[in-house]
């Protein structure tokens, strides 16, 4: 299987993500596919160099302006492995099994991809799976939850078909990626291009899983920062939250894995002031 880390710059992070993904991983069939975005700082470029020479590490460039659809389609047509797992600069592996855990439900007959539950820093839950309209677009469940709880219904903890996963750490079959055409990056070069590609392949007839039990931390945003912090980047993330409500929209007013009677409003299982359910007593003539 392979491995796909885009990246610029950003040391620290880089080399926390390789050396826990190298000495911790359990499962040992894979390659490593590092694709440098245009990386500037000497001791970066030094680093990149000399891990170039690991036998299953590969890096690759990509001179052109940021993209992560782009980014992540150009490794995976450099990649030999029949799955592939997208996986950020700013993750770090927590325990040994995450790979064999999340390669355990691909292999499960319909599953098309799996993602894993993220940690903040300081341990409070990241990403326990995606939902579709609730919060306004795409957002993540449980999200800064103390880490062990259980969440609503035990799901923050139980290995569950969802809608979405984020592509901080994804993993999908390279046949199926290939004939989705990866992701998405002329409508969404930036955000929800993992949403977008889960739905296809929904779409497509596979199931998309999440399991607690591939753990990792996500020190998020590091290479790229925050969507917020210019003009140009609001105006891009605007144009893709567009995008995503002019072809998903059906989707969006009621995703099939959150229930109706909770807010749509904010994507945290609170009731709904106005529940989406049918009233057919309402209708009585």
């Amino acid at each position: 299987m392979s491995i796909i880390i885009p990246t610029r710059d950003c040391l620290a992070v880089l080399r926390t993500c390789l050396t826990s993904l190298l000495e911790k991983t359990d499962y040992r069939r894979f390659e490593i596919r590092i694709v440098d975005n245009s990386s500037r700082d000497p001791e970066t470029l030094d680093y990149l160099a000399r891990i170039n020479g690991h036998p299953q590490v590969k890096v690759l460039r990509y001179d052109l302006p940021f993209n992560y659809s782009a980014i992540n389609n150009h490794a995976a047509a450099h990649c030999t492995g029949d799955a592939l797992c997208l996986l950020n600069n700013d993750t770090e592996v927590i325990g040994p099994g995450w790979l064999t855990e999340m390669l355990g439900h691909l292999v499960q007959p319909g599953v098309g991809v799996v993602g894993a539950k993220l940690y903040y820093t300081d341990g409070r839950i990241q990403h326990a799976g995606d939902v579709v309209g609730p919060g306004g677009c795409a957002n993540h469940l449980h999200a800064c939850l103390e880490g062990d709880d259980p969440g609503y219904c035990d799901r923050a903890i139980l290995a569950q078909e969802l809608s979405a996963v984020t592509a901080a750490c994804l993993l999908t079959w390279k046949d199926v990626y290939d004939r989705m055409k990866g992701l998405d990056a002329v409508n969404l070069p930036v955000a929800f291009n993992d949403v977008d590609y889960c739905l296809r392949v929904r779409k497509a007839g596979l199931r998309v899983v999440w399991t607690p039990y591939a753990e990792l931390y996500h020190h998020e945003s590091y290479s790229r920062g925050d969507d917020s912090a210019s003009p140009e980047r609001k105006a891009q993330a605007r144009r893709e939250v567009r995008h995503m409500r002019a072809h998903w929209k059906h989707v969006m007013r009621h995703d099939p894995f959150y229930n109706p009677n909770c807010s749509y409003s904010h994507p945290d299982f609170s009731l709904n002031i106005a529940p989406l359910v049918r009233k057919p007593w309402l209708n009585r003539p």
